[in-house]
């Protein structure tokens, strides 16, 4: 037997053992979607309003992951092209919050299963994920794990719809400006092939980090070849990618090449800096070439059950703590739930759905989470100062 399989025959154990459990009374776990460094996402179905959502769960394992969890779902930034938490519940010693089921998969899975995409199709995605970087990065955090398993789409061709649309997940590691680190500095996290040179030295968080991870997928969707790790703890600056000949194509490599520089100087100044880099291509506006035959299939299916809505729930297990997403002016913090050093989880979330009705009274008052998510902070900032 290698070296982990029992380990990852106990998850799977575990996984098998909590499918069709309710949690907290209103979420039902239909199955898992993917496993990330800080959680699980499963597909649930909401009691409340019958609806199939995307849940990430985790247990409190220690004060740093719970207050990255509360963290991540307390960070709400509206945008068309950022999937954002909907509520939150808490049993005994675990934590879940929900997002939108987003249908068509991720970009990874498109790469994965077509191949390289059209030049039309590389500028329109790039040109959203700016979009949704100038808005993080307008709410004063840095993404940090931007990579085509974090871009999800929705299903293509779809009614309505001229374009793909991509909207960015996953702020497990995302790392405000002006807030404690949850990791001390000597220590890199991110994923290899899409982190900058300064990243893997622990580098305080900089928006032109997440620039040079665009550049790196870009530079994916137009070969549908995975970067390689040439930005490493050396600080080795990944090479330039070859002119090709083509027109269009070269000029999404000058693109590329300005984004990926080793030093952070030279990038642009700004997602908007190059998303104005971007439209002075002329690759925006593009007409679909001949044979342009990109699906993005829908992977779930509707998202209801066809269900009504239960609203007398048989009691928990556990007395549960339930509430809805914070309210009021948005929050903005780094959180827990993304890869570390390699790990690369593939999850599908989704737009269009509307936040659940009430639910019933909560049993344990929700200060709790608060209180133990302040414990985190003194720890973490311990762990920081010492």
């Amino acid at each position: 037997m290698r070296r982990g399989d029992g380990d990852e025959a106990a998850h799977a154990v575990t996984t098998l053992d909590r499918m069709g459990e309710v949690f907290a009374g209103r979420y039902e776990l239909l199955d898992p979607v993917a496993n990330g460094g800080m959680g699980t996402i499963w597909r649930v179905l909401d009691r409340t309003d019958g609806r199939v959502k995307a849940a990430k769960i985790l247990r409190q394992s220690d004060a740093a992951s719970l207050l990255r969890f509360v963290r991540e779902q307390s960070m709400r930034i509206d945008h068309t092209h950022v999937v954002t938490p909907m509520s939150w519940a808490g049993v005994d010693d675990r934590v879940l919050f929900t997002m939108p089921l987003v249908h068509g998969g991720s970009v990874a899975d498109l790469l994965r299963e077509r191949g390289a995409l059209p030049v039309r199709w590389v500028a329109l995605l790039t040109d959203q994920l700016l979009q949704a970087l100038e808005a993080v990065h307008g709410a004063g955090i840095v993404h940090r794990d931007v990579k085509p398993g974090n871009l999800l789409l929705d299903p293509f061709p779809a009614p309505g719809a001229s374009g793909p649309h991509l909207r960015l997940t996953d702020f497990g590691i995302a790392a405000p400006v002006d807030e404690p680190r949850m990791t001390r500095a000597s220590v890199a996290i991110g994923t290899p092939g899409y982190m900058p040179p300064e990243q893997w030295h622990g580098a305080d968080p900089d928006p032109r980090a997440d620039l040079y991870a665009v550049g790196r997928v870009a530079l994916e969707m137009l070969t549908g070849e995975r970067p390689v790790a040439a930005d490493g703890p050396s600080g080795a600056p990944a090479p330039d990618p070859e002119p090709s000949g083509d027109v269009a194509r070269d000029r999404l490599l000058a693109l590329i090449a300005g984004a990926t520089r080793a030093d952070p100087a030279l990038r642009p100044l700004d997602a908007s800096t190059m998303r104005a880099d971007l439209a002075a291509t002329g690759l925006l506006a593009l007409p679909p070439s001949p044979g342009e035959d990109v699906v993005v299939p829908d992977r779930f299916g509707p998202a209801t059950t066809g269900l009504p809505p239960t609203r007398g729930l048989a009691a928990p297990t556990a007395a549960p703590t339930v509430g809805p997403a914070p309210s009021g002016p948005p929050t903005y913090r780094d959180s827990g739930g993304t890869a570390v050093l390699g790990r690369e989880p593939t999850v599908a979330f989704g737009a269009g759905l509307q936040p659940a009705g009430p639910v019933r009274p909560s049993a344990v008052p929700g200060v709790v989470l608060v209180l133990v998510g302040l414990v985190g902070l003194v720890v973490a900032t311990w762990l920081l100062l010492g």
